[in-house]
């Protein structure tokens, strides 16, 4: 009796559902539906039933908490040691660094330039305009300063 109770507050204390599907399972642990698939094809994570009628995939509350037990403890449910990483976060400091530093009109001249065939980055378009537009681009013709750095970059 005092088992269920205890057991009753840490589902509580996890939030868990009756049952959920993989995709649940994989937000849940923070994983990918592929790298969750991956560990229970290795038995580190719990195989999940399947519904007889729709034979889909489904984790019941005493298979979520086993799957969160051993995202917890790096122990899987075969006794195998499991190291989880941090969850990625979305870019780097050093690629928003460098859109930051890019205007627009850079960055639309590139996409102009790669539409006609030249395969350039917007750093050596900026580089190009440094080099041919000393005194800037503000009061320039957007078409002829296109033209311009297209012949330069195309004679290197």
């Amino acid at each position: 009796m005092m088992e269920k109770k205890r057991q009753m507050n840490n589902k509580k204390l996890l939030n868990l559902k009756p049952i959920v599907s993989v995709t649940e399972m994989a937000k849940m642990l923070k994983l990918s539906r592929a790298r969750l698939y991956q560990l229970l094809e290795a038995g580190i994570l719990p195989k999940p039933h399947h519904c007889e009628r729709t034979k889909r995939p489904y984790f019941t509350e005493e298979l979520q908490a086993k799957c969160l037990e051993v995202r917890e403890s790096n122990v899987g449910a075969n006794g195998q040691y499991i190291l989880f990483y941090s969850p990625r976060k979305n870019g780097t400091k050093k690629s928003s660094r460098n859109k930051s530093k890019l205007s627009p009109q850079i960055v639309e001249m590139t996409e102009t330039l790669n539409s006609m065939g030249l395969s350039c980055s917007a750093s050596e378009v900026q580089g190009a305009i440094e080099e041919l537009f000393p005194d800037g681009i503000v009061n320039q013709d957007n078409g002829l300063v296109i033209r311009e750095i297209f012949r330069h970059l195309k004679s290197k």
